[in-house]
């Protein structure tokens, strides 16, 4: 079966396409197909102005059309769509809806922060060896508006809170103090006594970071990695990044406040490494999507 999940997230716009397969050797597993990902950043209206622009509705609204042209040509049987945090905040999120349905034919659905940490967590992992199950692990998913923190062992996700502190939200100075002080005391307080073995991270920028540091798969990044990484790109001005680092420029800007956020957790939780299977949102749906459908095919 091939399934799409589109994320609409703060930063980018991303479509997974994947085939569900079946096999006596290994069972149920998933096959990504292809992602794409598009750089619409609904954040930027969002985390400022709080409405959507008709320059941004257009373009999510042509992203969509062209992820439905995607989705006909790979012949996608079933798809889900999610909006995350910049729609959550969105005023008009109604007619961002109304108009990307009546452009494209896609129906979004607005979710909250428990129910994208819970999507991610506890049907990305299923298919990869990344849990010693006599540890806890926190998982750690930064976007563009919010990031997710979930402490999960091997019985699945003990328990999670979505935290209003993203890429896009740094760059547009939307995070306050207060913010970083909720943060620091769920970390603190609800870390203090499990002692998780290390981060699993998520995301886009996590992934950059992990690609730029020619680590081998499943080997973690380091604090000290991680710190010595946050100087080197912090001190250079934007069009530096873009050049000598090879970023692109939708990710030049959010990578910067990516690694601080994850360096603060990290730093607050006292957990030295950072596991990055190169998993998200997305693959979360596309699990999520079978089970949905497999459910309502045996009723």
């Amino acid at each position: 079966m091939r399934l799409g999940a589109i994320d609409i997230g703060s930063n980018a716009v991303r479509l997974l396409i994947a085939d569900a397969n079946v096999s006596k050797k290994r069972g149920l597993y998933f096959k990504k197909v292809k992602l794409y990902r598009l750089p619409v950043r609904l954040g930027a209206d969002a985390f400022t102005t709080g409405i959507a622009s008709p320059h941004t509705i257009e373009k999510l609204t042509q992203s969509m059309q062209a992820f439905r042209t995607i989705m006909d040509v790979y012949d996608v049987q079933a798809h889900k769509v999610y909006a995350t945090s910049a729609m959550r905040e969105t005023k008009n999120s109604r007619e961002v809806i109304d108009k990307v349905w009546q452009g494209s034919g896609i129906k979004i659905e607005i979710i909250d922060g428990d129910v994208e940490a819970k999507v991610i967590v506890a049907s990305s992992l299923k298919e990869h060896n990344w849990i010693d199950q006599r540890f806890s692990y926190l998982y750690m998913d930064v976007g563009g508006g919010s990031t997710e923190l979930s402490l999960i062992n091997k019985n699945g996700i003990e328990f999670s809170r979505s935290f209003k502190i993203g890429t896009v939200r740094l760059l547009e100075n939307k995070v306050s103090k207060a913010e970083w002080n909720i943060m620091e005391d769920w970390v603190v307080t609800n870390l203090k006594n499990r002692l998780p073995l290390s981060i699993i991270g998520s995301g886009g920028n996590i992934n950059r970071v992990f690609k730029r540091s020619n680590n081998e798969y499943g080997h973690p990044l380091t604090y000290e990695y991680m710190k010595k990484e946050y100087k080197t790109l912090s001190e250079m001005e934007l069009e530096d990044r873009i050049i000598l680092e090879d970023l692109n420029e939708d990710r030049a800007d959010v990578i910067v406040p990516a690694l601080k956020i994850f360096l603060f957790v990290m730093e607050k939780a006292n957990i030295p490494t950072v596991l990055v299977p190169k998993i998200g949102l997305v693959d979360g749906m596309v699990y999520s999507l079978y089970y949905e459908l497999n459910q309502t095919h045996a009723i």
